[in-house]
């Protein structure tokens, strides 16, 4: 994770009070009885939010979760009907973004989202933080609690941007819907759905993407957010599938925004749980021999001891060259799996490559591994995926347990 002015990740929460907690309550109650909502609704704290309060949904049949800010403050002399009001807008937004969502979320399908290229997010992983970056709080309050964006990575071979991503949705934003006011500052959390692919032609590629650059600060001081013409690495021509790897490119001419100005792109959903179904004995096999690398990583990763060993490189560290870290790894890590769920067996190769990566390159990072979820998501193939995933393991443990240090 790189760091950027105006951009600032955290894991920290407080606690709600009782009193906080026992109002929020009785007046979704009430808003569930006012609007006639088959939702049930309750309130939680999620482990990964920063705020003193947060709101769960909990649609009917449903496991996901949508997170936001609870709109209620300990002043005793908040409005009850605003209180309400607010409520239903938020209710109101996730519905509808579940609709949208609803495009995507089963099978291969072409949708438009808008992309940026921040640093690679897989399925399962949340980002939290806060922003005072002006065209990403635009964008974080125009698509609202339950939109969705793309998130892609560079490669910095190439100084091209990977056409793979993870459709991100916004589990947490403390804006309200519809304001007619643009915040200075947005608190949000940000959840990996579902990986994608960006479209367009499959040589010498051009999209109009969100990117940090300094060219986008008025004063040219701080890189800042903001659209224009980015390049994209090549598609080689060997497994160009069908016309969704050959869509024409649009050229800068075509466009003519504002860069603080986001629009959309042609984005095709891949249909994961597709992809293992006819996984090769080979896959199977390698991924087999992958399982016990993860354990041991996952063992010496989470222990606290492994850290009192000056010598393993962690980025987590309370101060360089000193033991000790600044997060506990095994609650991190424990949080870590519960976010990805289950290991996948060895019969779903994809699917352990990326949810292995995912558990070596956590959010927040804890910094003992080499990147390697931009990669995993890039190379085409459950083998090429694990073998990505098989050298960052095999190079991590090696810095856990001291012998050759990042």
């Amino acid at each position: 994770m790189f760091p950027l002015p105006y951009l600032t990740l955290t894991s920290h929460i407080s606690p709600v009070s009782n009193m906080q907690r026992n109002f929020a309550i009785a007046a979704i109650i009430t808003i569930s009885s006012i609007s006639n909502l088959t939702t049930s609704l309750l309130i939680s704290c999620s482990p990964t939010i920063q705020s003193k309060h947060c709101t769960s949904l909990f649609q009917q049949g449903k496991n996901e979760m949508y997170q936001d800010f609870d709109p209620f403050s300990s002043d005793t002399n908040s409005n009850p009907s605003d209180l309400i009001t607010g409520l239903l807008k938020r209710v109101d937004a996730v519905s509808s973004a579940r609709e949208k969502e609803l495009t995507y979320v089963h099978g291969e399908a072409v949708v438009d989202m808008p992309v940026i290229c921040f640093d690679a997010l897989l399925p399962g992983q949340r980002l939290t933080g806060s922003t005072s970056d002006p065209a990403f709080c635009e964008m974080l309050t125009s698509l609202g609690l339950g939109g969705s964006f793309v998130m892609t990575s560079l490669n910095t071979k190439q100084r091209k941007l990977r056409r793979y991503g993870t459709i991100a949705r916004i589990e947490m934003v403390d804006v309200e819907p519809d304001t007619d006011f643009s915040p200075t500052s947005v608190t949000f959390m940000i959840a990996g759905k579902r990986r994608c692919e960006i479209l367009g032609c499959a040589c010498d590629m051009k999209a109009r993407v969100g990117r940090w650059r300094r060219d986008y600060d008025p004063d040219g001081e701080e890189k800042r957010l903001g659209w224009g013409e980015e390049r994209f690495v090549d598609v080689d021509v060997t497994r160009v599938r069908n016309d969704l790897d050959c869509l024409p490119c649009e050229s800068s001419s075509q466009i003519n925004i504002q860069h603080c100005k986001w629009n959309s792109n042609k984005i095709l959903a891949i249909d994961e749980a597709g992809e293992d179904v006819n996984a090769t004995t080979t896959a199977i096999s390698k991924a087999t021999n992958i399982i016990p690398l993860i354990k041991q990583w996952y063992k010496l990763a989470s222990n606290p001891n492994t850290y009192n060993n000056i010598d393993v490189v962690a980025t987590a560290r309370v101060q360089k060259g000193s033991p000790g870290l600044r997060i506990n790894p095994k609650s991190l890590l424990q949080k870590i799996r519960l976010d990805l769920g289950p290991m996948p067996p060895a019969s779903k190769p994809t699917a352990l490559a990326i949810w292995g990566a995912a558990l070596i390159n956590p959010v927040p990072a804890l910094g003992v591994s080499t990147e390697v979820r931009g990669a995993v998501l890039h190379v085409e193939g459950a083998e090429a995926k694990l073998d990505v995933l098989e050298r960052g393991l095999v190079r991590s443990i090696g810095n856990l347990n001291g012998s050759m240090p990042l």
